[in-house]
């Protein structure tokens, strides 16, 4: 049997840039052996697998792949199968704007889509905010690691840990250096093992930028998923936005819209907006959002079970 799927160039207007996930919209019935199987098939950094609800009161359910694991969430994944949908004709617009709410293996998520005068909608979901927490890493041994210089690490920043993605935040002080240096993947990977603290993830945000309007720029390797280096992460910019916003570092107000870049450094440029929600001036949730350009249609064989 022939399942269809979409490749879909997420956080770009441009085919070619930003980061590639593919797209299974008809992924109804399939088990999680036969999603992870696909995905390894595909072999982009993330598959997403979308399925209806019928009963649920949801409208869609969502499942995310790399080609090793199955992950909790993903952003660029995400744009891409609402831009997928979109262009199939699945969704019900009212006006030029959708809300849905969509269920995953942990909490239903919330993904706004709106059309613009653009070929390619606005995708918009909810993250939540991260819970960090300083790390007691050492600066130098983290350097070797990854495979940056030690002088590299902002010194005026401290080193933070997301424990619900298993993620390092590591802060660079030049953007040169960032774009400049060589990811020691297995040196992440072993790190990892060895640090007591599971890393998965490897975040590295510097505060210098390409674009003087960007608040952010990330690199973020996760050689532990089977994603040596991600071209443009959406969760990444939403936990980088929290970090910031911790050593005062984001506007004020109740509402604050950023967008940061990446991609750079594998010559696949993208932009992830990110919209920061405040209550008391405490954030109460963080969105990320970005377009998307299709640039493939294709079937692939389903799987025996």
């Amino acid at each position: 049997m022939e399942t269809p799927f979409v490749l879909v160039d997420a956080f770009t207007d441009a085919p070619y840039r930003g980061n590639t996930a593919a797209v299974v919209t008809t992924a109804d019935g399939l088990t999680t052996d036969q999603m992870q199987r696909i995905a390894r098939e595909l072999g982009q950094t993330e598959t997403c697998f979308v399925a209806q609800t019928p009963g649920l009161g949801l409208d869609w359910a969502l499942r995310w792949f790399t080609p090793t694991v199955e992950v909790a969430l993903c952003g660029h994944a995400t744009v891409a199968a609402f831009v997928a949908l979109a262009a199939a004709g699945r969704l019900r617009w009212v006006g030029d704007t959708v809300h849905l709410r969509c269920g995953t293996r942990s909490a239903p998520i919330d993904v706004w889509v709106e059309r613009t005068s653009g070929v390619s909608p606005v995708v918009t979901l909810s993250v939540g905010v991260a819970a960090l927490e300083l790390a007691s890493d050492e600066a130098p041994e983290v350097a070797r690691a990854v495979g940056i210089g030690a002088e590299a690490i902002d010194p005026t920043l401290p080193m933070a840990i997301d424990r619900g993605s298993d993620r390092l935040i590591i802060p660079v002080a030049r953007l040169d250096d960032l774009l400049g240096f060589v990811p020691n993947g297995a040196g992440m990977f072993a790190y990892g093992e060895r640090s007591g603290h599971g890393y998965r993830r490897f975040t590295l945000v510097c505060r210098q930028t390409a674009d003087p309007a960007r608040f952010v720029h990330i690199r973020h390797f996760a050689p532990a998923n089977g994603i040596p280096e991600d071209p443009v992460t959406g969760t990444a910019h939403a936990v980088a936005a929290v970090y910031l916003d911790q050593h005062g570092m984001l506007p004020g107000g109740d509402r604050v819209v950023v967008s940061g870049e990446q991609g750079h450094a594998l010559g696949r440029q993208g932009r992830v907006t990110v919209d920061v929600r405040r209550q008391a001036g405490r954030i109460r949730d963080v969105r990320i959002g970005g377009s998307g350009a299709i640039v493939a249609r294709g079937t692939i064989d389903r799987p025996a079970r």
